[in-house]
């Protein structure tokens, strides 16, 4: 199987990655009728077979409902192509592009989907309700856990928690730092589980991306007098954009 051909199917698996898990964090907040990412918010028309297609059913529709022209929610698309970008960053990390897992290579890919999900979910949490579902992050975690423990070597797993407890000991200082205002209790968890993702090597790399975007995030908000955007400043969120970024540059250095 050819880079491109994996890369295609992964792009399209974490998309689908991204669309459960935007509908998941708004069924567990907000409301059970998940079919609120399929109808539009002002006129409920049901948006046609393009809501089932990530990414390309955006596009098509050219993001506005079908019926009163309403401009559609930018969430879902945002997610979607978030949990294409991480797939594919997390997936080759393990198994490089052009692997084919067998047998228990399977359940090791099943976990890193798992794992991918449960981070959309929280970083979806984190930046429009301000809260995260603990149950989401213990799945999270478990499913990182577990891939490591089962799909790895002792060395391996023990500079992965390490790095784990790393990230959540880094996170824990900017808390205090900000004095609970921009960095919440709940960021502490994410600094665990982008340390167990990326390893120490790279863990302080991932912050200073994750720092840069938080920076330009504000400016961004100060810039059009965005006051009400609940955690728009939380910076788990952030975490999860730096991985997507370091998918982009993985992507962009495999082309090259």
């Amino acid at each position: 199987m050819s880079s491109l051909t994996m890369i295609i199917i992964l792009g399209v698996v974490g998309a689908y990655v991204g669309a459960v898990a935007d509908r998941f964090s708004y069924w567990f907040h907000v409301s059970r009728a998940m079919l609120w990412r399929k109808h539009c918010p002002k006129c409920f028309t049901f948006q046609g077979w393009s809501t089932y297609l990530p990414i390309f059913g955006f596009v098509v529709r050219r993001g506005v409902c079908i019926m009163c022209k309403q401009q559609l929610p930018i969430a879902p698309l945002v997610a979607e192509c978030a949990g294409a970008l991480a797939l594919i960053y997390s997936y080759g990390a393990v198994f490089g592009f052009t692997a084919v897992p067998i047998s228990l290579g399977w359940i090791n890919a099943a976990l890193i989907v798992v794992a991918v999900g449960g981070m959309l979910v929280l970083s979806i949490s984190d930046l429009v309700y301000d809260e995260v579902p603990f149950a989401a992050y213990l799945v999270t975690l478990g499913a990182l856990l577990a891939r490591l423990l089962f799909f790895s070597d002792l060395t391996t797993f023990v500079f992965s928690v390490f790095a784990g407890i790393l990230g959540g000991f880094f996170m824990s200082l900017l808390v205090i730092v900000s004095r609970w205002r921009w960095v919440h209790a709940h960021d502490i968890l994410f600094g665990i589980l982008i340390g167990i993702i990326v390893g120490w090597q790279t863990l302080f790399i991932t912050f200073a991306l994750a720092y840069l975007f938080a920076i330009l995030g504000g400016l961004l908000q100060w810039g059009w007098g965005v006051r009400t955007f609940k955690g728009a400043s939380s910076y788990g969120l952030y975490l999860f954009v730096a991985l997507g970024a370091q998918a982009a540059l993985q992507l962009v250095a495999l082309a090259v």
